[in-house]
């Protein structure tokens, strides 16, 4: 249970890196191995691929990135992505977004292995979603999860805003607050009045990827705001959709940026991954 109403990401990932070096120990002279692909030299995916290795090499996974030119071809792009999908020896695959326009997905989407898929970007596990089956979620959406699990916050009947409708994180999240029995509003950029609406919730998350956002005549008195944004401000700092320093004195409980969601999802992935690896390791 926090005990600031600034929630840093480190408070909640101690039990998780715990958990997954615990499980690491018992592959005795195996180890778990994700292969990250980014395409260019987009600084937010440099950082992201930084600090997943920096977080998860001392773990005990293996991480291998693989760095493509801006101007790669359709067809080497899926050529490599399968190379590493049929891999045995890869456990976890995350393509770093956005990747650039000209390049289509859909190959991707439709052949991941979805145990591979340790950020569900296959149709597969994003099917399992709405099906309430066991895949991996998002990692950014578990994250959140684990947050809201930190805070003991009981969702049921509760009023929740989500700003931002992407498939990757206002979607699920969305379908997953309503099976906890929260009554959920989504906004979006055709949202009338997003002031309006942002004040009437109890737990306010914003993933929109607009500095700033989110100022104190957006948020009540007592609310809890889960910052998922990650932007660059105009002196390239990483920041968040939310003015800390407006709703700070409002809320009852923050997530920073950084040092908040994102640092809980690195974390996420890493179970994912250890996840994978055992399950390979079973059907093997």
């Amino acid at each position: 249970m926090a005990t600031s109403k600034i929630v840093k990401g480190t408070d909640i990932t101690l039990s998780i890196k715990k958990d997954i070096q615990d499980r690491i120990v018992r592959f005795k002279n195996t180890r778990p191995k994700l292969v990250t692909i980014r395409i260019g030299e987009s600084p937010s995916e440099v950082s992201y691929e930084t600090s997943i290795l920096k977080k998860l090499t001392p773990l005990g996974i293996e991480c291998n990135p693989i760095v493509l030119d801006q101007k790669i071809t359709q067809q080497k792009f899926d050529t490599i992505f399968d190379k590493v999908n049929n891999d045995s020896s890869v456990n976890g695959i995350l393509l770093l977004k956005p990747v650039p326009k000209k390049i289509s997905l859909e190959h991707v989407n439709k052949t991941i292995n979805p145990i591979k898929d340790v950020d569900c970007i296959g149709l597969t596990n994003i099917a399992y979603i709405y099906q309430k089956e066991k895949g991996f979620l998002p990692c950014t959406v578990e994250a959140v999860q684990k947050i809201i699990r930190y805070l003991d916050i009981n969702q049921k009947g509760i009023e929740i805003v989500i700003v931002g409708f992407s498939q990757v994180i206002g979607l699920p999240l969305t379908l997953l607050m309503i099976d906890n029995g929260s009554t959920v509003t989504v906004c979006h950029e055709y949202t009338k009045d997003l002031k309006k609406e942002c004040k009437r919730a109890d737990l306010l998350i914003s993933a929109t990827g607009v500095v700033n956002l989110i100022g104190k005549e957006y948020v009540k008195e007592g609310a809890i705001v889960i910052d998922v944004g990650v932007n660059n401000d105009t002196n390239q700092h990483i920041t968040g959709d939310v003015n800390s320093k407006e709703v700070l004195p409002l809320v009852k409980y923050l997530t920073p940026v950084p040092g908040g969601v994102g640092a809980v999802t690195t974390y996420v992935l890493a179970e994912h991954v250890v996840t994978a690896f055992q399950k390979m390791s079973f059907q093997n």
